[in-house]
């Protein structure tokens, strides 16, 4: 299996964490394969053995921070409901048969139409790219259904759960009519995690009332019990009560916990410039508000908050600017996009504020969620890490390691047992507080193809239809603790049997504002490659070309402003090749 090195930092006692996970999840394997029933494809995804007294439906999941899991209780609720049917001659029944991979839409948009696959749920879909592509078959009837025979209320559909963005984004106009090819799954916000029973056993609350304290520990409550301040919503009395509500409450909040021996903040060290600039894009969404944001996609509108900055920090320009593809470039001097900036100059160039291995190559997503639960539970041996930027998949993709502290520690560090919540991101100035905006970033996306066999499409589209019904967003939601991309209510039963984590998730999308990375605008639908996060960060500063700051901040000591403004430069010099 080879040889593992360790990273700057890592230590044995890491190691056989890793052990313990990792013979845990060997085990679960064995189990499975003991229990019979399943088989291993050959690209290592489980495949169910045909039945050939049923009809089939052929699958594909994107089975990475969302699981699987979901997906097998609707199959298994679908085929219940549908095994007296018959679709085929000498057949009866559903079977729902469901490939679990990890390749996206966009990468093997080639194989679509060869791939057995008749039904995807993925992400990093670029829906245009996919529809010109002719892979994406009209699913027109599947949106606009009524889902009253499901549970749902009369008159309700997908299509009623979208909101209006997305009517316009999706909805496809052919001969004056509007025809659907393809339907957002998954919501995907990367945020800042925080660990709620860390926070209430040290008392990480900002103390109400308190703006000028002689130290450092005064801006903090004292006892559980001490009133805490409004916190980001402005309100008393919510969830979010005494955390902080601007940027220079996070980084005094940050000040405390390094002060108390602790790390404020984690993240992967693989590859961190990936999760930065999707974190950077939350704060930015977060600063400009829904509005401003979208209108980077667009590029049709009036932006209202664009400037320069030098040594002495961002300078509002004067007026407005009305904005369009021939001068989209403009929109790369915006203000979100620099205090964001500079929020994470801070945060990357700090070194108390963050943990050692957030830039250790081999330091995985794994790793720091792992340390993350581990921390402070561990005999003294790892300091408790108060927050990480993570996406809201993140318990998912640590069950392995929440199962294996439960096993080995007892039933409280059980993910049911533990309190963890999404943070609402932090403002400018105590005169944004109110309102949160959310980016939702992982363009997922659910589609049927477009050659699937003519006969089989009423039974894709029923699927399509079931798994978008309220039981079934409902049932995702409490298996996942993370939300579809759709408005749907959950009472407090339902909201009861998630973990603290995805009752935060919740709360916090019902409460924000929702942008979208994407427009029906044609610059968008031409080149919508050139607006993900892996391209809008990108900047010239003196002759390099820096695709993610968190690079150019750490490794090569650029400012804020000399990166703020390579960005300006950079998408000007190549607008033309980005529009054209």
């Amino acid at each position: 299996m080879g040889c593992s090195i360790l990273g700057k930092g890592q230590n044995m006692k890491s190691v056989l964490k890793k052990g313990i996970v990792l013979l845990l999840a060997l085990i679960m394997v064995l189990s499975l394969m003991a229990c019979g029933g399943k088989e291993t494809g050959g690209d290592g995804t489980d495949s169910e053995k045909v039945d050939s007294n049923r009809t089939q439906l052929y699958v594909y999941n994107f089975a990475g921070g969302f699981g699987a899991e979901w997906l097998a209780a609707a199959k298994e609720r679908f085929e219940e409901l549908h095994k007296d049917d018959v679709y085929e001659d000498g057949k009866k029944g559903v079977q729902i048969v469901i490939n679990n991979s990890k390749t996206s839409a966009d990468a093997m948009m080639n194989q679509i139409e060869y791939n057995k696959e008749e039904v995807y749920f993925t992400e990093l879909a670029y829906y245009y790219s996919l529809k010109e592509a002719g892979v994406l078959g009209d699913i027109t009837e599947a949106v606009t259904k009524d889902l009253s025979v499901y549970g749902d209320t009369e008159g309700s559909t997908i299509l009623s759960k979208m909101t209006d963005d997305q009517k316009a984004f999706y909805g496809v106009d052919e001969n004056g009519e509007t025809h659907y090819y393809g339907l957002p799954h998954y919501a995907g916000y990367t945020s800042l995690i925080y660990n709620v029973d860390l926070f209430e056993e040290e008392k990480y609350y900002f103390a109400d009332g308190v703006t000028d304290a002689q130290q450092l520990e005064d801006y903090f409550i004292v006892r559980s019990d001490d009133k805490k301040s409004a916190g980001p919503d402005g309100e008393y009395g919510t969830s979010d009560d005494g955390l902080p509500t601007t940027f220079q409450e996070f980084f005094l909040l940050c000040d405390y916990i390094a002060e108390r021996g602790q790390t404020p903040v984690t993240w992967r060290g693989n590859q961190y410039d990936d999760y930065l600039r999707k974190f950077l894009l939350s704060l930015e969404a977060n600063i400009d508000g829904k509005e401003q944001m979208t209108l980077n996609y667009s590029m049709n509108g009036t932006a209202t908050n664009l400037g320069t900055a030098n040594a002495n920090g961002f300078t509002p320009g004067s007026g407005s600017t009305a904005i369009t593809a021939a001068n989209g470039y403009e929109m790369y001097g915006q203000a979100g996009k620099y205090h964001a900036l500079d929020f994470l100059h801070t945060l990357t160039t700090t070194e108390k504020y963050h943990g050692e291995l957030v830039f250790n190559s081999s330091y995985s997503h794994m790793n720091a969620q792992e340390d993350f639960l581990y921390a402070g539970h561990d005999n003294g041996e790892t300091d408790p890490i108060a927050m990480m930027v993570e996406g809201i998949w993140w318990e998912n993709e640590a069950q392995t390691t929440f199962d294996a502290m439960a096993d080995s520690m007892g039933e409280d560090y059980a993910k049911e047992n533990r309190k963890f919540a999404m943070m609402p991101l932090p403002k400018l100035s105590a005169s944004d507080v109110g309102k949160n905006t959310l980016l939702d970033s992982l363009y997922s996306l659910c589609f049927m193809k477009s050659n699937i066999e003519e006969w089989k499409k009423p039974l894709a589209l029923e699927f399509i239809t079931f798994v978008n019904s309220d039981e079934s967003l409902v049932e995702f939601t409490q298996m996942t603790n993370t939300p579809k991309a759709l408005n749907y209510e959950m009472s407090d039963e339902e909201m009861s049997k998630m973990t603290h984590f995805g009752r935060s998730v919740m709360e916090l999308k019902q409460k924000s504002d929702i942008a979208y990375p994407f427009s029906a605008e044609a610059i968008y639908v031409n080149q919508s490659g050139q607006f993900n996060a892996d391209e809008v960060w990108k900047s010239t500063v003196g002759g390099t070309v820096y695709s993610g700051p968190a690079t150019a901040f750490y490794e090569d000591n650029v400012s804020v402003a000399d990166y703020f403004t390579g960005m300006l430069k950079y998408n000007q010099d190549n607008w033309k090749q980005k529009v054209y």
